[in-house]
C-alpha cells in the first residue's frame, strides 16, 4: 500500500528548496538528490497518477504545491550563491556534489530487492551499465562555450523557454541527469541563471510551467515503471547517478587547493548521510 502523502507539509518545502539548489549546479541530478531525500517516489506517484492515486488530485496538489514552491524559492534564492561559488571555488564546489552523489547511493541501493538481482543478474547488469553509459558519454562531451543571457521576453524567446524547460526537467524525473547540464548544451545555462538571480520573473514564470509540463509527461511512465519493475528501474537510477560524476570530478593535486577540495567532498558524503541515512528504502520485488 503507497504512504499517505504530506499535505502542504514544510518539510517537504524545504526538502523542494535543497532539490532546487541541486540542479543549479550542471552535473548535478535535482532527481537524484529527490531520492535522497526520500521524496522521488512520492513524486512520481502525484504526478504520475496525478488524478488516479490514492486521496485524489487534491491530496497530490496538496503535497506538490510545497515541492514547486520550494525549488523556485531554493533556485531564486541560491542562484547568485551558486554562480559565486562556481565562479571562484568550481572544484570544492564539484567536489562537495560529488561527494553528495557519492553518499547517496547507499539510500539507492537499499531500494533494490536482491533476490530480483540474483534471479535476473545479467538484466540488472545491463540495465545498470546502460545507466552509467548513458550519461557517462553525456558528461564526457564538451560543454558549450558560454553564451550572452537572453532577457526580453518576446514570443520567440519565451518559446524557446517553454521548450529547453520541458526538455530539462526530465533530469528532476530521471535520476542522474543533470537540468543544468542539458541547459548547457541548449545555450540557454547563462540565460536561466541570470533570470533566476535578477530575477526576471517573465521568464522564471514560463521556466516553471515548461518544467512542470515536462514533468507531467514523463512522470506517468516512470510511475508505471517503479510500480512494475521496482528494482530494475534502480538499477538503471543507480547506472545513471555513477555516470553522472564523471561531468563533475576533476583532477586533484597535493596543494592546499586540492586538500580542501578533498574535505569539500567528504563534506558532501557526510552530508548526503544525514540526508538520507536514517530512512530505510523501500525494496521491493518487482
Amino acid at each position: 500500500m503507497a504512504q499517505r502523502k504530506p499535505m502542504l507539509s514544510p518539510i517537504v518545502g524545504l526538502k523542494g528548496v535543497v532539490v532546487g539548489i541541486a540542479n543549479m549546479v550542471p552535473g548535478v541530478s535535482g532527481g537524484t538528490i529527490a531520492v535522497l531525500l526520500g521524496l522521488y517516489d512520492e513524486l512520481m506517484e502525484a504526478f504520475g497518477a496525478f488524478f488516479s492515486s490514492e486521496g485524489g488530485w487534491r491530496r497530490n496538489l496538496l503535497f506538490l504545491l510545497p515541492v514547486v514552491v520550494g525549488v523556485v524559492i531554493g533556485t531564486i534564492g541560491f542562484a547568485r550563491i551558486i554562480g559565486f561559488l562556481l565562479a571562484n571555488y568550481p572544484l570544492q564546489t564539484n567536489l562537495f556534489f560529488v561527494g553528495l552523489i557519492v553518499g547517496s547511493l547507499p539510500h539507492l541501493v537499499r531500494h533494490i530487492d536482491r533476490s530480483v538481482v540474483r534471479r535476473r543478474p545479467v538484466l540488472s547488469a545491463g540495465l545498470f551499465v546502460v545507466g552509467a553509459m548513458s550519461v557517462l558519454l553525456m558528461g564526457l562531451a564538451d560543454s558549450p562555450s558560454a553564451t550572452m543571457p537572453l532577457t526580453d521576453t518576446s514570443t520567440r524567446t519565451l518559446l524557446i523557454i517553454l521548450l529547453a524547460a520541458v526538455v530539462s526537467s526530465f533530469a528532476l524525473v530521471i535520476p542522474g541527469l543533470s537540468g543544468s547540464f542539458i541547459l548547457l548544451l541548449l545555450g540557454l545555462y547563462t540565460t536561466m541563471q541570470t533570470a533566476f538571480s535578477t530575477p526576471n520573473w517573465t521568464l522564471v514564470g514560463v521556466f516553471v510551467l515548461g518544467n512542470l509540463i515536462g514533468i507531467a509527461l514523463i512522470a506517468r511512465a516512470i510511475h508505471w515503471l517503479l510500480r512494475r519493475f521496482h528494482s530494475l528501474t534502480y538499477c538503471v537510477i543507480i547506472g545513471l547517478v555513477l555516470g553522472s560524476i564523471a561531468s563533475l570530478w576533476q583532477p586533484l593535486s597535493a596543494d592546499p587547493e586540492g586538500f580542501l577540495a578533498m574535505a569539500a567532498g567528504l563534506a558532501g558524503i557526510i552530508s548526503a548521510w544525514l540526508l538520507g541515512g536514517s530512512r530505510p528504502g523501500k525494496a521491493r520485488s518487482a
